[in-house]
């Protein structure tokens, strides 16, 4: 290969050191824009039944603004390729409520050279035909730092040669055509209450980006922290800080599926709730099981009680069997269980996969505030929010379910 000429080097150091438009070489072609931004997705979405009776498909798009100038996001839609129909779009409020900056910070705006991510949720009704693929239609403004006040800006010098907004398509994403897992709850009785849950809210899990290996990576994308409320919807009575105030603190954990043992940890102390603890990537878990389902998906059972891991890496559990008791071990602040499905069996260096239980009864959604945290206030509880019988779906955001069995 030849190499290439310094003409077509310079224009080329160009856009990196002014971000502005090279006047060299032949004009670009119509349909290519120079778009700032580069997205890409993270991985292919996996239709999963949820308890709203939708499809939803939970993805994440990447957007790294590679030049000197401002980036802010105004629009993503998601388009069926083969039909041209948007099948859901976020601008607004919807977007920043979906829209976080590399770092965790709220906002649709990227500095120069800086990232960020948008967490997408499709849903579709329940039958509907899912797309093979997704295409996205972004709309970008590019603006410029006040002179003097990095916290303000204003619109793009003319001597850019370049649009302020444009609106082009691509970042297309395959999706995955496998079918969710679906397996048995691994708790039992009433009352829990799936906090930190799927799909269409950025919660702690959704937003969880974690790089390994070089590669960004999801584990907790489905993620759902158990809490359960005792007879009067309270989720702790007594102490804050006593692990026995809380209603589930001991209670028995089930394998979730017919599957094999790869990894087990115990021996952690149980954090204390409402008191900083100092955890790391290793110890996040606290005590924890993962169990490989087979297929190629892994389930991971976190947070569990000091000194109650009944089962160790080879050992074969049947559906329904006693494998450990619910604690607040590693990065707990309150007894819970913290289970997911992922598609390797590290806890964190995995992606998250969508996952349905058998059954539950829905018994509406928690609307949460500081006095049920820090007081034990009785949950506030919408108890007509898609209540019932559900089989084969998975619990949503804030959902209260029952499962099956005391």
């Amino acid at each position: 290969m030849s190499a290439p000429s310094p003409r077509l080097l310079c224009c080329a150091l160009l856009w990196l050191a002014s971000a502005a438009l090279p006047a060299c070489g032949a004009p670009l072609e119509s349909e290519v824009q120079f778009t700032s931004v580069v997205v890409a997705p993270l991985a292919a979405p996996r239709p999963v039944a949820d308890a709203d009776g939708r499809i939803h498909l939970a993805y994440e798009l990447s957007f790294v603004n590679e030049t000197k100038l401002i980036a802010r996001i105004d629009a993503i839609a998601a388009i069926d390729p083969a039909s041209g129909a948007t099948l859901a779009e976020w601008k607004g409020d919807a977007l920043g409520s979906i829209f976080r900056v590399n770092g965790g910070e709220p906002g649709v705006t990227l500095a120069p050279s800086h990232s960020g991510y948008a967490f997408l949720d499709v849903a579709l009704p329940a039958g509907a035909s899912i797309p093979k693929s997704f295409r996205h239609r972004i709309t970008v403004t590019r603006l410029m730092q006040a002179p003097g006040d990095e916290h303000k800006t204003v619109p793009l010098d003319p001597k850019f040669k370049l649009p302020d907004s444009i609106a082009f398509e691509g970042a297309d994403i395959a999706v995955d055509d496998q079918k969710a897992v679906v397996i048995a709850p691994p708790l039992r009785g009433p009352r829990w209450v799936a906090f930190n849950g799927c799909c269409d809210q950025l919660t702690s899990h959704r937003g969880g980006v974690m790089a390994f290996n070089g590669k960004a990576l999801i584990a907790e994308r489905f993620a759902i922290d158990f809490m359960q409320l005792d007879k009067a919807d309270r989720p702790f009575v007594g102490a804050l800080a006593d692990v026995a105030s809380y209603p589930s603190f001991g209670v028995p954990v089930y394998a979730v599926a017919d599957a094999t043992v790869v990894e087990t940890s115990d021996g952690a102390p149980e954090a204390t709730p409402g008191v900083a603890r100092a955890v790391t990537v290793d110890t996040a878990a606290g005590n924890h099981i993962v169990l490989d389902l087979g297929d190629g998906n892994f389930a991971l059972y976190a947070h569990l009680l000091t000194g109650s891991v009944a089962v160790h890496p080879g050992d074969h559990v049947k559906t329904g069997d006693v494998i450990a008791r619910l604690g607040s071990s590693g990065n707990s602040d309150a007894p819970h269980l913290h289970f997911h499905v992922m598609d390797g069996p590290s806890p964190l260096a995995s992606s998250g996969l969508p996952y349905e239980f058998t059954a539950f009864t829905g018994a509406g959604r928690v609307e949460p505030d500081d006095a049920f945290f820090t007081k034990g206030a009785a949950a506030a509880i919408d108890a007509g929010w898609f209540a019932g019988q559900h089989k084969d779906e998975l619990p949503l955001n804030n959902e209260v379910v029952d499962f099956p069995g005391k």
